[in-house]
């Protein structure tokens, strides 16, 4: 497949939960792109992997728990003395724990609301700061999920998180344009992540089968997503802002 080469040449990008999975493939998909990449996750040791599996140099990782406000401080004043101001910011750190309602804990709710939502918004508090951000022209994607529209047994947790980030990029996207800051959203089908792998353990041989088959162009992989990010955070989607970009493989379809 012919590609457009190096549209992100000479951005510097803050990719979150870069560890592994989508976040990482994003990270390599951008180096290749030619964008300095930031990354960011709570697995130092992983971190290093990937950093060593991008491309062009300059590249730098911080370890950093996006689920404590002060952790985010930290983090956004260190990529500032480091580097001074990003270029745009792809968030990918999240979780999922599968959990009927009946056996739903508070602490499992506070968990993901707090990685999944309250990182999202306080990273921005941070990165829309004076000299932090491209006060020309910047771009933030969050990743929300199919989940967030898509009734699904057993992950209502998940779900209200993911609705919870579409609602507040709409209203930042609102908020930070006088700012330049445009604010969008990429909502995922099902994806190979090790995410999915560890969730799957979960569900039945048909149960997999089912979700496969809602799936008209079968199975996402993380590269499908990194793509889709690589256009939000480029100059090509200027003039797009507080958007959702479903990128499923037709699930939300059927």
């Amino acid at each position: 497949m012919q590609m457009i080469n190096n549209f992100l040449e000479n951005k510097k990008i803050l990719v979150t939960g870069a560890s592994s999975g989508i976040g990482r493939e994003t990270a390599i998909f951008f180096s290749k792109q030619g964008a300095q990449l930031v990354i960011t996750g709570r697995d130092e040791s992983q971190l290093i992997n990937t950093l060593n599996m991008l491309e062009g140099e300059s590249h730098m990782f911080f370890v950093a728990d996006l689920s404590r406000v002060d952790s985010i401080s930290f983090l956004m004043d260190s990529i500032f003395n480091e580097i001074g101001e990003l270029d745009g910011v792809v968030h990918c750190a999240g979780i999922l724990k599968t959990l009927p309602l009946k056996a739903m804990q508070e602490n499992y709710f506070d968990d993901v609301f707090n990685i999944n939502v309250k990182s999202a918004q306080f990273l921005i508090k941070e990165f829309r700061k004076k000299g932090r951000h491209n006060h020309d022209k910047t771009s933030v994607v969050f990743l929300s999920s199919v989940a967030a529209n898509r009734g699904e047994a057993s992950v209502a947790t998940y779900a209200a998180s993911k609705a919870a980030i579409e609602g507040l990029s709409r209203s930042l996207a609102v908020e930070l344009a006088r700012q330049n800051i445009r604010v969008n959203c990429i909502a995922p089908g099902q994806v190979k992540t090790d995410m999915y792998l560890n969730t799957s353990n979960f569900f039945t041989k048909d149960q997999l089968q089912h979700v496969s088959q809602r799936h008209p162009l079968g199975l996402g992989l993380p590269e499908d997503i990194a793509h889709a990010a690589a256009f939000l955070i480029s100059d090509y989607s200027r003039w797009v802002t507080g958007t959702v970009l479903t990128v499923d493989g037709g699930y939300s379809i059927n």
